[in-house]
């Protein structure tokens, strides 16, 4: 018997052509999310660390959306004194 995700993806394919462009963006925002809480920080404090607006900050951990640019995630990262070869 079939999942309903299953079902789902039989009748409109373009959800897993977007599960899979999303994967990535969604991996990215999960570890940084992850890495912000165990040092403890708001976001708040990341733009801040950072000198990025909390907007951009927002958006590095948004699970949908553009991939963040790799200076924004270099400066979340070192706001959290994270080097980026790191998580």
């Amino acid at each position: 018997m079939k999942s309903f995700r299953d079902k789902m993806l039989e009748a409109r394919p373009e959800i897993a052509e977007r599960e899979i462009e999303f994967r990535a963006k969604i991996d990215l925002a999960m570890q940084l999310r992850a890495l912000r809480d165990a040092a403890n920080l708001t976001q708040e404090q990341v733009a801040e660390r950072s000198g990025m607006s909390l907007e951009t900050v927002q958006a590095c951990e948004a699970l949908t959306g553009v991939m963040p640019d790799q200076a924004d995630v270099a400066l979340y990262r070192a706001a959290l004194q994270i080097h980026p070869s790191a998580g």
